[in-house]
């Protein structure tokens, strides 16, 4: 019990790691998407950030026609990372005391608990326009911000100094 103790405050918490490893995740999924988005179903590679967007400006700014404009960007960014930085944060939390293998299927298992809770749960009652976005393309969007999470979690954890 004592060894296990030790083995988690070696490996414990780093919320800089964490809030990195999040920002980090959020931009391999978000490119993911967007180059689905530009190259299967053929649009500008935009719409995700539009449909982001469209959660804090409301559903007018949705392709199409809603002309894509540096406002949608932004908005879409800030909530987007936002959102990102604190799921990173969660899964910094799932895989403290984790290495290797059993850290990145943790984050892969995050993921799926992320995209069930996003497009299952929230999408419905409250941002219907993402209905359309549920298939296996986020499905393994969200493995992939799981799973990069974690990666980049445990490769910078042990490089913040964390005052116990």
């Amino acid at each position: 019990m004592v060894a296990l103790f030790a083995l988690r405050r070696s490996k414990g918490l780093n919320p800089f790691a964490g809030v990195i490893a999040g920002a980090v995740a959020g931009a391999a999924y978000l490119v993911a998407q967007m180059i689905f988005a530009a190259t299967v179903l053929g649009g500008e590679g935009a719409e995700p950030l539009q449909r982001i967007g469209a959660i804090l400006l409301g559903p007018d700014e949705l392709p199409p026609p809603a002309e894509f404009s540096a406002r949608i960007i932004g908005i879409a960014l800030l909530i987007h990372f936002g959102l990102a930085i604190v799921f990173g944060r969660i899964i910094d939390g799932a895989v403290r005391g984790l290495d290797g293998f059993a850290a990145l299927a943790t984050g892969a298992c995050a993921g799926v608990v992320l995209y069930v809770i996003d497009y299952w749960v929230i999408a419905p009652v409250a941002f219907p326009w993402f209905l359309d976005s549920r298939g296996p393309t986020t499905f393994l969007d969200h493995v992939l911000f799981g799973v990069v999470a974690a990666a980049v979690y445990v490769a910078l954890r042990g490089k913040f100094p964390v005052k116990a």
